[in-house]
């Protein structure tokens, strides 16, 4: 063993993690590390139109992704919505951040992460986008669903983001307008306000206050051996 050591001492240093996961990126072309979160909301005052909420929540986009770093695409509901968004870690985390001090303006009730993924191979979209699907249903609470069907849910919104994405062009084409305007005939599988209402209070999702909680703090590692007095003596290799 000593001399497996010694072997390794006189290769010199060896490439550390840090080193490899650098080395993989820039093999692969990329300059920036792409994130994607997808969350959804359920809204207290039930909304007639798109402009509202799209108005709160674009500035809080356009805020912390400037130069249209952050894209996307927010789709309402008369009673919640759905909220993809990609662009780097700390500009998704600085509009959770600012959605959470301002939520009050947005009349939101719970909130849940259902989607986060770093260092994603492209992005869905190359802007960010709102629409609104209307809905004459009467219903305004759901049942939260349990573990298996919060993550089938899930799964059926990333799916259905997945294939919208691409569909999209730019925010002032025609035909993208015409798409926006018209959702559930544009698109299939559209999901429909009752699953996202059901998602919302599941409690095998994090808020959006828990994924800060757990993802945008400092990491504080207690070891045994810190909790140990007098210090035990070092290890002697």
């Amino acid at each position: 063993m000593a001399d497996a050591l010694r072997s390794q001492l006189e290769a010199g240093p060896r490439d550390s993690l840090l080193d490899v996961i650098l080395n993989r990126v820039a093999k692969a072309g990329k300059s920036v590390l792409i994130t994607r979160i997808v969350y959804v909301a359920r809204l207290q005052q039930r909304q007639n139109t798109l402009d509202n909420v799209k108005a709160h929540v674009s500035r809080m986009v356009e805020k912390h992704g400037q130069d249209a770093e952050i894209t996307g695409f927010m789709l309402l509901y008369p009673l919640c919505y759905i909220h993809v968004m990609e662009g780097k870690t700390p500009q998704l985390m600085a509009v959770l951040r600012e959605l959470l001090t301002h939520g009050s303006e947005l009349r939101l009730g719970e909130t849940r992460v259902i989607s986060s993924c770093e260092d994603v191979p492209a992005r869905y979209f190359s802007a960010w986008y709102a629409a609104f699907v209307p809905s004459a249903s009467s219903v305004e609470a759901m049942d939260p669903l349990d573990a298996f069907g919060a993550v089938k849910s899930a799964s059926d919104i990333n799916n259905f983001l997945r294939k919208v994405g691409p569909e999209l062009s730019t925010p002032q084409d025609s035909e993208t307008k015409r798409k926006l305007n018209s959702v559930e005939s544009s698109f299939e599988d559209v999901p429909a306000q009752e699953l996202v209402l059901s998602l919302t209070p599941t409690e095998d999702a994090p808020t959006i206050a828990e994924y800060l909680d757990i993802f945008d703090s400092p990491v504080n590692v207690d070891l045994e051996s810190e909790q140990v007095w007098p210090m035990p003596p070092a290890l002697k290799y």
